[in-house]
């Protein structure tokens, strides 16, 4: 995968050098994948180049004012909505898989794996190589492939919403 999640938290000038570095954080747990993508290390002799855009819900393009749907409803009291980054990834992956531009995603960037299988839920189970979502949660490679997938659909729907 070439992609994954971040939240932008803050930017700095760098006078001397005539630069702003920007900072954006992931969760401790996306940490392997994000650093793979990015090729390990910097080396200061050796630019590399990064594309970055914003990911947005579906529901955000139409009316930004709502919040985001693709969460499920809270367990909390106060109906606070959970983060995305919070909600386990069995469960991701279910609010996924109903998902009719998620199916769309995967016929078009996956389509060995979608004509194996014809449809989300055992489409994302054969990439993953799992036969239950839930084993996201326990198995870290399913994990990980998860994220990746997770992360490339979104960056996906950016592309799909700058090229509309």
């Amino acid at each position: 995968m070439t992609a994954f999640r971040a939240t932008f938290a803050d930017m700095k000038l760098v006078k001397t050098r005539q630069v702003a570095q920007l900072i954006f954080e992931i969760p401790i747990e996306d940490f392997d994948a994000a650093y793979e993508v990015l090729g390990g290390m910097p080396v200061p002799a050796k630019e590399r180049w990064f594309g970055i855009a914003a990911i947005k819900s579906p529901e955000e393009k139409e009316a930004p004012a709502k919040p985001r749907q693709s969460n499920p409803p809270s367990p909390h009291p106060d109906g606070a909505k959970r983060d995305w980054r919070n909600v386990p990834y069995s469960q991701q992956a279910g609010i996924r898989i109903n998902e009719p531009t998620f199916a769309a995603y995967l016929r078009e960037e996956h389509p060995d794996e979608w004509h194996e299988t014809g449809e989300a839920d055992a489409c994302l189970k054969f990439i993953c190589g799992v036969n239950s979502k839930t084993e996201l949660v326990s198995n870290g490679k399913a994990r990980t492939l998860w994220f990746q997938i997770d992360t490339a659909y979104q960056a996906w729907l950016a592309k799909e919403r700058v090229g509309a």
